[in-house]
């Protein structure tokens, strides 16, 4: 019985001892009525527009225009810790609860979510339903080139209505992209040794000889 405890027990620790992750970025949303955020003027790296994107999975929901920019970069280096981007989606449906995954990639690394949205509506093909994100990047982010990948889900049932990446689109491919950790300014510490004051000891110490000199008795 003890026996079947103690297993139960070391069952349990891996459960027990499991701890929340890490938040990879802090990201601020916006959608459909004018917010802060939506009236903060952006720079516009890319402007997409007129129903032209492609995208990977063809559906009755997809992307019609997105505009993305990057800003702060502490160390000059040319890669930036925080992303703003903004979509409008459209829909063969009058309306539809939705939800969107961001995610980073670079060759030769997993993909890594940036944000889970919040639910929103698309309302059939209304120009008003955008959705906006401002996010920081924290961590597991090194300075590289990536593609950003977007997946809009159904709220309901969880299904993938449609998705969107910089290998169906160049305006999504090769963000030059870094997060904070690695964006910090380098900090160059100077150490200084004082050559006047090294001769103005060595002068001491021989002013301080000759004095001893003149009292030594004779």
């Amino acid at each position: 019985m003890r026996n079947f405890f103690l297993a139960g027990l070391f069952t349990l620790v891996p459960f027990l001892t499991l701890a929340a992750p890490t938040e990879v970025a802090s990201t601020k949303e916006s959608f459909k009525l004018q917010s802060e955020l939506a009236a903060t003027p952006k720079p516009k790296a890319t402007l997409r527009s007129g129903g032209a994107l492609i995208q990977s999975v063809e559906n009755n929901v997809w992307f019609d225009s997105i505009d993305i920019s990057f800003d702060t970069d502490l160390n000059k280096n040319g890669f930036y810790h925080s992303l703003y981007l903004r979509f409008d989606a459209d829909t063969n449906y009058k309306s539809i609860p939705v939800y969107a995954h961001f995610a980073l990639k670079r060759t030769g690394a997993p993909e890594v979510i940036i944000h889970t949205s919040s639910i929103f509506t698309l309302y059939g093909t209304s120009a008003d339903d955008w959705f906006a994100i401002e996010s920081d990047l924290l961590h597991s982010l090194p300075p590289a080139y990536y593609d950003l990948v977007i997946r809009l889900y159904d709220a309901d049932y969880n299904d993938l209505l449609a998705e969107i990446s910089g290998f169906d689109e160049p305006a999504l491919a090769r963000l030059p992209l870094e997060d904070y950790s690695y964006d910090k300014p380098q900090v160059v510490v100077v150490k200084e040794e004082s050559g006047s004051l090294g001769w103005l000891s060595l002068f001491g110490l021989i002013g301080i000889a000759l004095s001893r000199r003149k009292l030594k008795p004779y």
